[in-house]
């Protein structure tokens, strides 16, 4: 009977914490998860080929969603002692992928099981927010090299290794992440700086030493364009690189800039309907937003996921204890940096890269990386651990 009560004691614990919630925060994820399901059909809903992509999508939330919800009972202190475990893990699945992933298009990024597939560079984002986490919340470790290189090394394997797959925008999240919870653990500006100059050194040696053709290419592109004309437009050459290797960044430019305010309606996007714009539902689903709904839906989609954003950092200044801040901050800086450079990629800002908007792209792997990562940072808002020492974040 002492047993029996006991248990139950725990569990009305548990359950407890679900009062405490940030609700706001949870509406954020369901407007933006929503957004996903309506814009992910609407891209596939005349493609016999991919028309099942919204049902899976919604099914990727679902199973998403009850993992959460698992997640949030546990203090997550737990989820501290298993970080290094999680990053560990993250690391092997990568590390096995040229030897047991098939390629696809050119690239060995998941693991083929019977009805789904899983691509580890999602959760390696997660592993090494929550890596970082674990090395930084020593308050001493911020303000030695130390701390400025160990962090460096931990965002350098995994980001490495997704270069090799080829993966170069999923690489590139790491960087904002890194720099976002070394200022939050308390690094100073010069120290930011030579991690930016430290980056930048090592993007130039990318690019000649370790991209691929296709990748230089696709740069090259990108700056050739910034000088076009509306008559270069009619040159042979220019249409050449329009037909090869800057198609996909020129529809996605002409369905983003072709929806003015409102946009043609769902579904009925000229570059969407025609099949004009490739990966649609995936790594172009911004253009789909904009050339169906507007610059209104446009302004919409983005107040969604900034709403995420603005809210786990409210949660990250109202947790003294620095692990919890520190996650917040990363899934943050993961989710913003993410989402605005698949924007930025949809109106050709940045050199082409196949990189999906968090939580409203198709893709499983990345709806489940993301909201793990939201559920854990739910769990630590939920939760006030008291402090006795000064506040280490001053």
């Amino acid at each position: 009977m002492n047993e029996w009560t006991h248990w139950a004691s725990q569990s009305r614990r548990k359950l407890d914490v679900l009062r405490h919630v940030d609700g706001w925060i949870v509406l954020a994820v369901a407007a933006v998860c929503l957004c996903g399901l309506v814009f992910i059909g609407s891209a596939t809903r005349d493609d016999a080929l991919f028309s099942a992509q919204q049902g899976r999508q919604g099914l990727f939330v679902a199973c998403g969603l009850g993992l959460g919800f698992f997640v949030l009972l546990p203090h997550y202190v737990h989820l501290m002692r298993l970080s290094w475990f999680f990053y560990g893990a993250t690391v092997l699945a990568l590390l096995g992928l040229p030897l047991f992933a098939p390629e696809i298009n050119g690239a060995r990024r998941w693991y083929a099981f019977p009805g789904f597939s899983i691509q580890p560079s999602e959760f390696a984002k997660l592993a090494v927010v929550l890596a970082l986490a674990a090395l930084l919340r020593f308050k001493s470790r911020a303000h030695t090299f130390d701390g400025l290189f160990l962090p460096m090394l931990v965002v350098a394997v995994p980001a490495l290794l997704i270069l090799r797959q080829p993966d170069l925008s999923s690489a590139l999240v790491l960087g904002p992440v890194l720099l976002a919870m070394c200022y939050a653990a308390g690094a100073s500006g010069r120290s930011i700086l030579l991690v930016v100059g430290i980056g930048a050194a090592l993007a130039v040696f990318a690019y000649f030493e370790l991209m691929h053709d296709y990748q230089q290419e696709r740069v090259s592109v990108w700056l050739q364009h910034w000088s076009w004309s509306d008559a270069d437009l009619h040159k042979i050459e220019v249409r050449q690189v329009l037909r090869d290797a800057g198609y996909q960044p020129w529809q996605s430019l002409i369905a983003l800039g072709s929806g003015g305010l409102t946009g043609y309606g769902l579904g009925q996007g000229p570059q969407n309907r025609y099949d004009f714009l490739p990966y649609r539902s995936e790594d172009y689903v911004f253009a789909v937003v904009g050339e169906e709904t507007g610059w209104l839906g446009c302004l919409l989609v983005l107040g969604c996921i900034a709403a995420v954003v603005f809210g786990l950092l409210w949660v990250a200044a109202r947790t003294r204890e620095r692990y919890g801040r520190l996650v917040c901050v990363g899934v943050a800086a993961w989710i913003g940096a993410q989402s605005l450079c698949h924007v930025a990629v949809c109106g050709w800002l940045v050199p082409s890269t196949g990189l999906p908007m968090p939580l409203v792209s198709y893709g499983g792997s990345s709806t489940w990386a993301g909201l793990l990562g939201l559920a854990i940072c739910l769990n630590i808002g939920a939760r006030r651990e008291p402090i006795l020492a000064a506040d280490g974040f001053r």
